[in-house]
């Protein structure tokens, strides 16, 4: 089947929104000049140097996992590793860089940066970047240091680069364990010395290093004030979260989302000419950047027609005819998902007329298909198929709690029959059962289902995901089935919020597409099983409907579970 790509151009997105500024930390007054005084000459060694590691000298699994073979174990087929260089003292930091752009730092793998500049702006003081494929490192740190690994450096062509020395890690935090505090000194000393501050129990103080007889620890204090405190009176603590990364870059420029003049058009020949032309070209250019964003496929053109064309006209058109066809059904597409870009989603969510599930499939197209061979009556809501008829005798005619099996099945490219069939045979009588007695499933059921197909799953609920996590799920490939609530009054089947707990009707789909319109807000593109269709929906719609997943469904009562989504990850994936 060939299925079109999701609409993720992604950014998206920054893992938080942007944090409010914090005001700015007062430095500490500076203490009266004054020599230090110690009991012995001997008595303060400043912070070494770190010792650094090169594609020369490193060694996976030695104990000291340092940035490098972090940075390496995070590596995923066709990452970078970016060897940055440190002005401070020479020994840099090895970072992932992703296919896209964005970039992980081994420190704090839970971030992810948009692009390399954006990381450089948290961390000033690294420079001079150098990218290797990870595949190249990791054949070079497969390999023991020695004559064989040095001729594979050459062979490879990273002599250049092999003696970049990299070990930053995460530094040590210690914090006062007293309730009193500690006092924090100008010198490794109580006599003699000033008390610059008293940082009260729980304080995070970084460690730069220690005296000779490791009694006192030279610290730094969050804003970067250096001084001294008694080893005893601190213990270790965890380092501070890491600072969020920095906003990504609107989605589209300024022009293009609010159609002033272009930047390639001078502007008073753009001022001269009438207000319709200026409206093509405006829409012209931001089609252009949607397909940029949206690729068209590559179509089987001797697969089956498009669900528009019959089979006989079909069979008697040339392949560049068909093509013809592909490319006129993606263009329509491209034109309402313009549309829905820059025009933003109408409160209640929108029917998709273009629906990108599969060209060549009945996925997300409606009563047609095996939607309507096996349909329970003309009219019914799609997903009430017929059992008895698609699975055989011993199963039911009517079965009103199809959709988990179906919002599944469809994101794995399943046809109905596929799906239930699939689904009947992934957890032995239990699913047997809840087809034959028209139970509903739950999101255990479809974790189940999943993993027979080969996949991991996870469940998360209660606490809602934010949608830029969403996005960036979506974009490393993974399938995100929730439970939300829909109205099913005339088999409508809309994502929908009621506070009447018996019109609370919980039901699975599939999240196709999460991301930001031109203004910056979120719309979310799902597959709903009740009526075989895609539905784009507002944030705020969607994640309304996702709090509200709980009522009673076929006599059978749900506990208000907000937030229930089922992550699931290809087995390509999951065995990385």
């Amino acid at each position: 089947m060939v299925k079109f790509p999701r609409l993720v151009s992604l950014p998206p997105a920054a893992p938080a929104p942007t944090p409010v500024q914090a005001a700015p930390v007062q430095p500490r007054p500076a203490p009266a000049p004054r020599p230090l005084q110690f009991t012995a000459p001997s008595q303060f060694t400043p912070s070494p140097t770190p010792a650094g590691t090169t594609l020369h000298t490193e060694r996976l699994g030695d104990g000291s996992a340092n940035c490098l073979e972090k940075a390496v174990g995070l590596a995923r087929p066709g990452d970078s590793i970016v060897l940055m260089s440190d002005t401070r003292d020479g020994v840099g930091h090895a970072l992932v860089r992703r296919p896209d752009g964005s970039v992980i730092d081994p420190n704090h793998p839970q971030v992810r940066y948009e692009t390399l500049g954006q990381w450089q702006a948290l961390h000033p003081r690294y420079s001079q970047p150098v990218t290797v494929p990870a595949s190249q490192v990791q054949q070079v740190l497969s390999t023991p240091p020695g004559p064989q690994r040095e001729a594979l450096i050459r062979q490879l062509g990273l002599s250049g680069v092999a003696n970049r020395q990299v070990a930053d890690d995460e530094p040590r935090w210690v914090a006062p364990t007293s309730t009193d505090g500690v006092n924090f000194r100008n010198a490794p000393s109580t006599q003699g010395s000033q008390i610059l501050s008293t940082e009260s129990q729980g304080t995070r103080l970084q460690v730069l290093g220690e005296n000779d007889d490791g009694t006192w620890l030279n610290v730094q204090l969050e804003d970067g004030t250096q001084g001294w405190v008694f080893a005893e009176l601190v213990g270790e603590t965890t380092p501070p979260p890491p600072p969020p990364a920095p906003p990504p870059p609107p989605r589209f420029p300024d022009w293009l989302a609010q159609g002033t003049c272009p930047p390639h058009i001078p502007e008073p020949l753009w001022n001269g000419l009438p207000q319709n032309i200026q409206q093509q070209v405006i829409q012209t250019e931001r089609e252009k950047a949607v397909s940029q964003a949206w690729p068209m496929p590559e179509f089987d053109l001797q697969g089956p027609p498009p669900p528009n064309v019959d089979l006989l006209t079909w069979s008697h058109l040339p392949d560049d005819g068909r093509q013809a066809l592909y490319r006129e059904h993606w263009q329509t597409a491209v034109r309402e998902q313009t549309d829905l870009l820059f025009n933003g989603v109408p409160p209640g969510g929108l029917v998709v007329e273009s629906p990108f599930i599969g060209v060549d499939s009945t996925l997300g197209r409606g009563q047609v298909g095996p939607w309507y061979e096996n349909a329970l009556q003309h009219g019914a809501a799609a997903q009430y198929i017929n059992l008895e008829k698609l699975l055989g005798p011993g199963f039911p005619q009517i079965h009103y709690n199809l959709c988990g099996p179906l919002a599944v099945g469809a994101s794995l490219g399943m046809t109905p029959e596929e799906a239930l069939t699939a689904f009947k045979d992934s957890i032995g009588d239990v699913s047997e059962n809840i087809l034959e007695t028209g139970s509903v499933t739950h999101d255990t059921h479809l974790e189940k289902f999943y993993e027979a197909q080969g996949w991991q799953a996870d469940i998360v609920k209660l606490t809602m995901t934010p949608p830029w996590e969403m996005a960036r799920l979506l974009a490393e490939g993974k399938q995100l089935t929730t439970l939300v609530n829909i109205d099913t009054k005339g088999a409508d089947g809309k994502l929908r919020d009621y506070d009447d707990s018996t019109k609370q009707v919980a039901h699975w789909v599939n999240v196709r597409a999460v991301e930001q319109d031109a203004s910056g807000d979120w719309m979310v593109r799902v597959y709903n099983p009740y009526e075989n269709r895609e539905e784009v929906y507002s944030w705020d719609d969607f994640e309304t409907a996702w709090n509200k997943s709980g009522g009673v469904t076929n006599g059978e009562a749900w506990t208000n579970n907000p937030y229930v989504m089922v992550i699931a990850t290809p087995p390509t994936t999951a065995t990385e």
